[in-house]
């Protein structure tokens, strides 16, 4: 079987290990599997190695530049869509054509798509197609319209110029046209993945998580000495004072992974005394036990693992998608929020306050218990049971 996954160009390192795990067991039953991603260095950084498989530059859109008068944050699938391409008619039909001119030359058996609103349209016209993500990155399909997070997110008259702009696309390929925008991902076999309570549209859900990707971690008791595990992004503005944050702190020891971080940034860090750089994100973040605090800027994998564990968090959001995340697991009294633009003094004396409040450790703990009694099942072979079954619909 060929299975040909793909991921666009914004998505979060959580989502690269995601689908290279997907892509590694697929690979271990037998089945051909290439990667469509919008960078492939990154996915194979994120690996660790080189990985066994084809690895294609996905057709994306450059970035917008950074001026004042630009778009708002990014609030929900149709805000996602239209900066993707689908508020611009002929930007639309050059991506997509690009899009399906390669997939044909991969001639797949299954297609999975994870935050690829463009491979969702197109996707169904060559192959049997998978739509996988986590709560924030798979919204439901509500009528003609997609929920949205803000006042901010795109216009229902901007809903309907990109259905038009969508119908066009599946035209030139000889396909019927879509009543609403939302059929672009109801065409495709939608898969939910990831805890609940980190899903913002769970309430509007018609159909529940499939659980969370890999195994949890048992509750475990913090060491008494003062231990930090940091997960950053080199991209993230401020990351210098952060760093120069983390490292300022006396008395503790500190593990840091940076996400395309230079080789500058981590000679500086290697010669920090107490600190220890990974260039592994999936071997810290199995060493995440025990720590005293775990510091990331929103990533749902690493939370997720921090939660199960017992340990307490230090978020420091940069994206709306992290902004939001944050906001969902606020009520659990386990973290403390701040803006990565802080001074180097704001950002020291936050985490010497979580290193000192215990109440963070006691809520930690008691949300470890009840999702080590809830026994979330593991949906990595549900996910290959469903690729696997996509070639015989």
């Amino acid at each position: 079987m060929r299975v040909v996954i793909c991921c666009d160009g914004d998505s979060p390192f959580e989502i690269l290990r995601d689908v290279l795990t997907l892509g590694g067991v697929l690979t271990d039953n037998g089945h051909w599997v290439a990667f469509i991603v919008g960078d492939p260095v990154a996915l194979v950084d994120q690996a660790g190695r080189w990985i066994p498989n084809s690895i294609f530059q996905a057709p994306q859109i450059k970035p917008s530049p950074q001026l004042v008068m630009k778009r708002p944050p990014v609030d929900g699938l149709a805000d996602s869509m239209a900066v993707a391409g689908f508020d611009d008619k002929q930007t639309l039909l050059t991506i997509s054509a690009v899009w399906r001119e390669q997939l044909v030359l991969l001639q797949p058996d299954a297609i999975v798509g994870v935050r690829v609103p463009v491979l969702w349209l197109t996707g169904p016209t060559v192959a049997p197609t998978l739509a996988m993500g986590p709560g924030t990155a798979l919204p439901p399909v509500l009528g003609s319209s997609f929920p949205r997070l803000s006042a901010d997110s795109v216009e229902l008259a901007d809903e309907r110029q990109m259905l038009g702009h969508a119908n066009a696309v599946l035209a030139r390929f000889g396909r019927p046209s879509l009543a609403s925008l939302s059929e672009v991902m109801s065409s495709c076999s939608p898969l939910l993945y990831g805890l609940p309570i980190f899903d913002p549209y769970l309430q509007l859900r018609r159909s529940v998580t499939t659980g969370v990707l890999g195994e949890l971690p048992a509750p475990a008791i913090p060491a008494p000495e003062k231990r930090v595990v940091a997960f950053l992004d080199a991209y993230c503005p401020g990351i210098e004072t952060i760093m120069l944050a983390l490292v300022g702190v006396e008395n503790v020891s500190l593990d840091v992974h940076v996400t395309g971080a230079p080789s500058g940034m981590r000679r500086f860090l290697e010669q920090q005394p107490g600190v220890k750089v990974w260039t592994a994100f999936g071997a810290l973040l199995e060493q995440t036990a025990g720590a005293s605090v775990v510091v990331h800027h929103g990533a749902q994998d690493v939370a997720q693992y921090a939660i199960c564990a017992g340990q307490p968090q230090l978020v420091l959001p940069w994206t709306r998608e992290q902004e939001i995340f944050s906001y969902m697991i606020g009520w659990m009294g386990l973290m403390k929020t701040q803006s990565p633009t802080g001074s180097i003094e704001e950002i020291a004396t936050t985490l010497s306050n979580v290193l000192r409040d215990s109440s963070l450790t006691v809520a930690a703990q008691h949300h470890a218990r009840q999702f080590s009694r809830a026994s979330m099942p593991n949906a990595l072979p549900i996910m290959v049971e469903r690729v696997e079954g996509l070639s015989q619909t």
